[in-house]
């Protein structure tokens, strides 16, 4: 695992992303006036997998969330400048958890009381 969270400040938004392989990527987004003012992420798995993350964590900062949300895999793959064959799919684990913790603060912000209850 590795990015690390902040125990005083819990995130506005969380998101979970697991492949078949069992590379995981859990990524944790704090927002501000509709933007993405912190992302940290976990991640279970290769290198590319935590190159993806990085990148993709990167991108997310200081960026509007409707900008994250049209953030895709051709994207990150761009930015990565390519992975090795076969490990396409990180770049699709990973921007599924960005965008699931974008819309998990979304949601949140309409139900407040529900984070409580949420489950890394």
């Amino acid at each position: 695992m590795s990015g690390g969270t902040d125990s005083e400040t819990p995130p506005d938004g969380l998101g979970r992303s697991e492949s078949d392989c069992g590379d995981l990527c859990v990524m944790q987004v704090w927002l501000r006036d509709n933007r993405v003012t912190r992302c940290e992420f976990e991640v279970r798995g290769c290198q590319n997998n935590f190159a993806a993350a990085v990148v993709a964590a990167a991108f997310a900062r200081d960026r509007a969330f409707g900008e994250v949300l049209g953030f895709q895999p051709p994207d990150l793959l761009a930015r990565l400048e390519g992975l090795p064959p076969g490990t396409e799919h990180v770049a699709e684990l990973v921007l599924h958890a960005l965008h699931e913790a974008v819309l998990d603060a979304f949601r949140s912000r309409r139900e407040p009381w529900k984070r409580i209850y949420r489950r890394e």
